[in-house]
């Protein structure tokens, strides 16, 4: 199955001449991840089969069965059979994307910036990092981190994690799993957090725009 993809967009700032007795400004970052900006991106299973749909209802399975075991005169035994079909359910939503603006000179690097993109479930899930490419290692370079923490908004508690990787430091093929079972709170919510770094080189140059881009996959196991 398909994932919408991220992209992730840099806007280099134009660079102002000082005013006289003024010392020009070194790189300073600001990051746009908000929704009005990048969008939003919704995924959402439901059912099982030839039942499943997606951005569709839920669909509730059915089935019963009763009869007589064993009967005599003097006494019977009557089965209550009650049979519960629990549909698959997978929902995420959220804003992957991230807008940079730079402005000043020389090389620089900015704090870590994240998105939380909300998870519930009844299925174990694996998310795999997979196309992901920088800006090229003259101009600059970004580092990922992919972390899974419990419930949404999170609780703080990190379930797993990749740690810090740049492309080429293969974040590409990163992978988290998440077990249903035995670790979702009991309101079957997680948050999955992509976070970045961003470093550039004097090579950025202004009025100039860079793009890098990659997906998250999202298995149903």
């Amino acid at each position: 199955m398909n994932f919408k993809k991220i992209a992730l967009t840099l806007v280099g700032g134009s660079v102002a001449v000082a005013a006289m007795g003024q010392g020009l400004t070194n790189r300073v970052f600001s990051y746009d991840g908000s929704v009005g900006t990048n969008g939003q991106a919704t995924y959402v299973l439901n059912g099982d089969g030839a039942n499943a749909y997606l951005f569709a209802g839920s669909v509730n399975g059915t089935g019963n069965s009763n009869s007589i075991v064993g009967a005599s005169y003097t006494n019977a035994a009557f089965l209550v059979n009650t049979v519960v079909n629990v549909s698959s359910y997978v929902y995420l939503s959220g804003n992957f994307g991230g807008v940079y603006n730079v402005q000043g000179i020389g090389a620089g690097y900015d704090g870590l910036q994240s998105n939380s993109i909300e998870v519930r479930t009844n299925r174990s899930l694996t998310f795999t990092a997979a196309g992901f490419y920088g800006m090229g290692s003259s101009i600059g370079t970004i580092a990922y981190t992919m972390s899974l923490l419990q419930d949404y908004p999170t609780n703080g508690v990190v379930l797993s994690g990749t740690g810090v990787a740049l492309i080429d430091d293969n974040f590409n093929g990163s992978t988290l799993n998440l077990n249903a079972i035995t670790q979702l709170p009991l309101d079957g919510r997680a948050t999955l957090q992509l976070t970045r770094q961003l470093t550039l080189t004097q090579a950025a140059q202004g009025a100039r725009s860079y793009t890098a881009a990659g997906t998250i996959q999202v298995g149903v196991n």
